[in-house]
């Protein structure tokens, strides 16, 4: 039998209250249970026969394995309905789903329906819309600040539809361009810049979500400083670095990179020791990472988790480990099996998993390590405080620690800092360190 927290129990009784709302609480503090209780509740007294819980891939899983975790009557009324748990991928894509009618319906990581044009979005706005309850959840609901991410979601749980199009009622009824318009100031490409009445959204917030953070609620243990390995970049890896760098090509390869994403696509790449090229050949230097790695783990006690941006990185990884004989699984784009990590967590021979950011930052739970990894940072500030919080989440015992793997003198230290500053590392900060880079060989 589940005990709720103080704060799940806030947050069981706000849904109670209301029909659609939004549990805005920070990764790790526990939404998924007091919507399990809610919709065990309305099921058992008849309130609905039907109830979808949609979320990414490799979180449905653990919401299977949290109903394991209920109460024997809160497990039966749940079966008394039909309840579903699927991902967003599955539920756009098929009419059963997108165009069915649900008595209730939950949106986990509701980040993932932030774009008003796409078409994930406005397939589960419709659905919302002839939902009679409405409950969406996400730890990050505007990423980096971008207060008009949270247009979309607002939508799903106070939805009003006019011509066919579903629209906030709580946000006044307004399109999307018409309520930025009203809210921010726009760049010449219609993209906001700095927000206004900002009082005004907090208030609707307020009315329509709860919000509440780790350090308000939960005595968990700290988040320990960051640690970075220097990893240093090898005199090959150097000359074609240098090379991309001022001329955007290595011609010995014949690679050329034609816009900004490519170019840093590749620098990155040579981070980590090797570069792919466009006929699909890869040319593979040698990463001083691997021998990093190895050491670090050679003598490690418990468990381990590792994030890795690329494939071919976690390739890598997963040999070393294999070197090691150091039992691990992979959470990828390639994984059949989104549930792996159930594994990491439960047998003791499995001592590490490698995650792929886009895979293994949301919805799973890796507490069974204290120790992170990051053999090379990823670009997202937002990826890149979810895939933190997988360790210090309910459940977590110990202190956790993180490690950062930067290749000396190359585009993963300007990569970490804008982390450090809570900022996607995008193409202004890009062209910065292309600028900062030209100056300092200049000098």
């Amino acid at each position: 039998m589940i005990e709720l927290y103080d704060h799940q129990r806030v947050a069981l009784n706000l849904l109670r209250l209301n029909d659609g709302f939004a549990l805005f609480m920070e990764q790790g503090t526990g939404k998924t249970f007091p919507v399990l209780f809610r919709l065990a509740e309305l099921a058992a007294g008849g309130s609905i026969g039907s109830a979808l819980v949609v979320a990414p891939k490799a979180v449905c899983a653990s919401w299977e394995d949290k109903v394991a975790l209920l109460s024997d009557d809160q497990r039966a009324a749940l079966a008394s309905i039909d309840f579903e748990v699927q991902s967003y991928d599955i539920v756009w894509r098929r009419e059963a789903y997108a165009g069915g009618n649900w008595d209730a319906v939950v949106l986990d990581e509701s980040h993932y329906v932030k774009s008003p044009s796409a078409k994930r979005t406005k397939a589960c706005q419709k659905m919302c819309s002839r939902a009679r309850y409405r409950y969406i959840l996400t730890g990050t609901p505007t990423s980096n600040g971008q207060l008009c991410n949270i247009w979309s979601q607002l939508a799903c749980i106070d939805p009003v539809v006019e011509g066919g199009r579903v629209y906030p009622a709580c946000l006044g009824g307004d399109s999307y361009y018409k309520w930025i318009e009203r809210v921010a100031y726009l760049n010449p490409w219609h993209q906001p810049y700095r927000y206004r009445n900002v009082d005004d959204l907090q208030r609707v917030l307020g009315d329509w979500s709860y919000r509440i953070t780790k350090a308000e609620c939960l005595d968990l243990p700290d988040k320990l400083p960051d640690e970075i390995l220097h990893c240093a970049m090898s005199p090959k890896v150097k000359r074609v670095y240098k090379q991309m760098m001022e001329d955007s090509a290595i011609v010995e390869l014949d690679a050329l990179a034609q816009n900004p994403l490519t170019r840093s696509l590749r620098l990155r790449q040579l981070a980590s020791g090797y570069i792919d090229l466009d006929d699909g050949s890869r040319v593979d230097y040698g990463s001083s990472k691997l021998t990093a790695l190895k050491e670090f783990l050679a003598d490690f006690e418990g468990k381990v988790a590792i994030f890795c941006d690329f494939r071919h990185s976690i390739d890598l990884v997963s040999g070393v480990l294999a070197s090691l004989k150091m039992g691990h699984v992979v959470l990828d784009g390639r994984s059949a099996d989104k549930a792996v990590w159930r594994r990491f967590q439960d047998e003791d021979g499995i001592r590490a998993i490698i995650c792929q950011y886009q895979s293994g930052s949301a919805g799973i739970d890796l507490y069974a390590a204290d120790t992170m990894v990051f053999f090379e940072p990823t670009l997202s500030s937002n990826l890149n405080e979810q895939a933190r919080d997988r360790i210090h989440r309910v459940g977590q015992t110990r202190p956790c620690s993180y490690y950062y793997m930067l290749t000396d003198g190359s585009i993963e230290h300007a990569i970490y800092a804008a982390l450090g500053n809570y900022a996607d590392f995008g193409e202004a900060l890009f062209s910065k360190y292309i600028t900062e880079y030209t100056k300092g060989a200049r000098l």
